[in-house]
């Protein structure tokens, strides 16, 4: 990270950027100088993607994600503490190259706070792979540990968002998928689900509130039980998808206008 300290002299601030919107000199002075240096700790950050373990695939065709490179993957969990064996998942992710992570975070620090301070790139970078590896999962199973060590409990995902499935059939006592439930699950649509969902949105564990206190404008409820509309499930799809082909991630900017 010793090039994040570069000092941006006046000369710096004339290099320019021909991807994505008009951005500030800063920026661009930044992109030049220091951008391949934080490309590196990006590196790092998807490396703690563990669900890309084997590549099933690629569609461009799931719904609402057409045109989109949308990966399937198969990855297994660590020996569940319950089953006695490593646990099976499936799922559609959309993950950023590590450039492209670079890209969305130097400019979510920016926008947030008017400045590149250095440990505020690295809090957002370690924040992001802390919480997801920079995981973005279209629709699938999420296996996490978080609670009880060693037993991988089953989070399902639909547009970066954890969801609810409404049909008690697909929903297992001992949270251990069946494969037929791993399948159910990736070709879940908004009308398979309870209303409530998650509060949280990939790749930055982004609020609702976040999202409101940014400027978002869509009406997605809030993050209290009872109030957690599915709308937020399209309007992170939608934000999502238009990060892909940019260098701004208003989902990170939220987080990040939040927490530096």
């Amino acid at each position: 990270m010793k090039k994040l300290l570069l000092f941006l002299t006046a000369a710096t601030l004339l290099a320019g950027c021909n991807r994505g919107p008009k951005l500030d000199p800063i920026v661009q002075a930044y992109y030049r100088d220091s951008l391949a240096s934080l490309t590196e700790r990006c590196e790092k950050v998807l490396k703690a993607a563990y669900m890309a373990e084997n590549l099933l695939g690629e569609k461009t065709d799931i719904p609402d994600w057409e045109g989109y490179p949308v990966q399937l993957w198969e990855y297994h969990t660590g020996k569940d503490i319950y089953l006695g064996e490593p646990k099976r998942g499936l799922v559609y992710m959309l993950n950023p190259s590590p450039e492209q992570l670079a890209r969305w975070v130097v400019n979510a620090v920016f926008d947030a706070t008017g400045a590149l301070d250095p440990a505020n790139i690295e809090k957002t970078c370690s924040f992001i792979q802390w919480q997801s590896g920079a995981q973005f999962p279209v629709k699938g199973v999420v296996y996490e540990d978080m609670y009880t060590a060693g037993f991988y409990e089953p989070y399902v995902f639909k547009d970066g968002v954890t969801v609810y499935v409404a049909d008690s059939t697909y929903l297992t006592v001992e949270k251990h998928p069946t494969d037929e439930m791993l399948e159910y699950y990736l070709n879940l649509t908004n009308d398979q689900l309870r209303p409530n969902t998650g509060r949280y949105a990939r790749i930055s564990s982004t609020t609702r509130e976040m999202y409101y206190a940014a400027g978002g404008q869509a009406d997605v409820g809030y993050s209290d039980d009872g109030r957690r509309s599915q709308a937020w499930l399209g309007e992170v799809g939608r934000l999502y998808r238009e990060a892909w082909n940019s260098d701004k991630n208003f989902l990170i900017y939220a987080w990040a206008k939040a927490n530096l």
